[in-house]
């Protein structure tokens, strides 16, 4: 009997009403997480949790329970029925799209056909290489600003357990460079990108290609590259091509020929037939680590 009138207040009238109440407050704090953390946090905190799942779940149950309890298939109550098989078929529809249906990005051009698009799942994608072999892995996660970001696997590879796990997902990850007494000597270089402003972090001893030009830091030259090279606390750059050096806050131009050690001088653009690019600040001890720029995920951060 006990059993029967819990059973009765889950799936009565005033449950029904407090499980809308409760559905209307849960997407208003969906939109503000959306709105300050993106779209995947929402997802993940609000819209496929276990919690939000079980409200829609008791909803619509009880959207049934009260077609029943109140007889509403006479005539003279068609309006009510209408709008409670309404609002379950749209739970329902909720619910096969939730788990049978796949939402993304197709991109077709006028004129043409596409049979492919890009999914709006995001996928942890790795590659274990072992006896010669190599094995690919596509595992579906849902990282995001908010909640727990933990991931763990284990497979089974040839006799041999494999575990994998993620410990840590960083948002909008950007390189930062930090003051250490323990550090190293590291040349801040700025180039222009497709998002305006992007900034690299050349360590003493790196040799990288930044944007289609190979940078190396370190007192052994390299071929057709911008060679950095540290004596004491000064830096010079030899550059494998004429470029032109304007001292930003003054605007003085320069030319610097090719081959050449000059000094290097910060906050000034070196502009070349093929690149251009400032050297923005250095420090004889520093290092650099991963951060995350904003809170709010981006598109970039998913890869």
């Amino acid at each position: 009997m006990g059993i029967q009138k819990v059973i009765m207040r889950l799936f009565s009238t005033s449950a029904a009403g407090l499980y809308m109440l409760l559905f209307a407050a849960a997407i208003g704090v969906a939109t503000f997480i959306e709105n300050d953390f993106g779209t995947s946090a929402a997802q993940k905190v609000v819209f496929r949790a276990w919690w939000f799942e079980l409200l829609l779940v008791l909803f619509a149950i009880s959207l049934l329970v009260n077609v029943y309890r109140y007889r509403m298939f006479q005539r003279r109550k068609w309006a009510l029925l209408t709008f409670h098989l309404a609002m379950v078929i749209i739970l329902i529809g909720a619910g096969v799209t939730r788990y049978f249906g796949y939402e993304g990005m197709m991109h077709i051009r006028e004129g043409s056909a596409s049979n492919h698009f890009l999914s709006r799942e995001t996928y942890l994608l790795f590659e274990v290489q072992k006896d010669g072999k190599k094995y690919q892995f596509h595992e579906p996660v849902l990282f995001a600003s908010l909640g727990d970001n933990h991931w763990e696997e284990s497979y089974l590879l040839g006799g041999q357990a494999l575990e994998v796990e993620v410990l840590e997902f960083i948002p909008n990850p950007k390189e930062v460079l930090r003051d250490d007494e323990n550090g190293v000597p590291v040349l801040k270089i700025v180039m222009g990108g497709a998002n305006g402003r992007e900034e690299y972090y050349l360590k003493e001893g790196d040799r990288r290609r930044i944007r289609g030009t190979l940078f190396n830091f370190s007192n052994l030259d390299v071929p057709q590259a911008v060679n950095i090279r540290r004596e004491g606390e000064q830096l010079f750059v030899k550059l494998p091509e004429p470029y032109t050096l304007t001292v930003m806050a003054t605007q003085q131009r320069e030319n610097l020929p090719a081959g050449v050690f000059h000094p290097l001088k910060l906050r000034s653009l070196y502009a070349g037939r093929n690149s251009s690019f400032v050297f923005g600040l250095y420090t004889p001890r520093g290092r650099v680590e991963i951060a995350s720029a904003s809170p709010k995920m981006e598109s970039s951060s998913l890869g």
